[in-house]
């Protein structure tokens, strides 16, 4: 009886093990003495064409500063290592020393967290970011749900237009101030989310 249930649990665990629960979801402001900066990337459709963007918020939710790339021709998953590197950079450009570093990417997270991940497409931007990432005293990384991204999703999507291919943002666009002061309020968004059924 022991062995079915082995088998059971191995065999069928990716399949059943997760319903979806109804959450809200909402950006959340940084503990005190720490920055956060919101980085997102997209590849557009067919085409390839790539973009980059990301701000960093203080305690309070306010904008300290944002950037928007025109990365080219590339992947998603290029396209969030471009941003998260330029975010990172940005960091040490303001001196930040505590920073929580949000993707809803949840691919690049983990390969970013795993220092065993190794791939030779990538390795270069992989390896650049975890060297700017050495530099700052305080860092984590983790996953975030699209919705809780929203502002760096728009300066991604700004990324795909902008004249030069790199524009530093000292101050909020002015089609983004909504947003910005929705997840200030920490104004939320229902979202369907998958929660495990069974515990390791």
């Amino acid at each position: 009886m022991d062995r079915a249930t082995e088998y059971f649990y191995c065999a069928c665990n990716q399949l059943i093990t997760k319903r979806l629960v109804l959450k809200s979801i909402c950006w959340e402001k940084p503990r005190e003495g720490w920055l956060t900066l919101n980085v997102d990337g997209l590849a557009a459709g067919a085409s390839g064409k790539a973009g980059g963007g990301g701000l960093i918020r203080d305690g309070n939710g306010e904008w300290v500063i944002g950037f928007a790339r025109k990365i080219g021709t590339t992947t998603s998953f290029m396209a969030e290592l471009w941003a998260l590197r330029d975010g990172l950079l940005l960091c040490l450009q303001i001196q930040a020393q505590a920073i929580c570093v949000e993707l809803d990417a949840k691919a690049v997270v983990d390969a970013f967290n795993m220092q065993s991940y190794s791939n030779t497409v990538i390795s270069s931007i992989m390896d650049d970011c975890r060297h700017l990432a050495t530099q700052i005293s305080h860092l984590r990384v983790r996953h975030i749900y699209r919705e809780a991204n929203r502002c760096a999703d728009f300066l991604a999507k700004l990324g795909l237009s902008v004249v030069s291919d790199y524009v530093e943002l000292p101050s909020p666009p002015v089609d983004l101030l909504h947003i910005l002061e929705d997840d200030a309020c920490g104004m939320a968004v229902n979202r369907l989310c998958p929660v495990s059924l069974f515990s390791v």
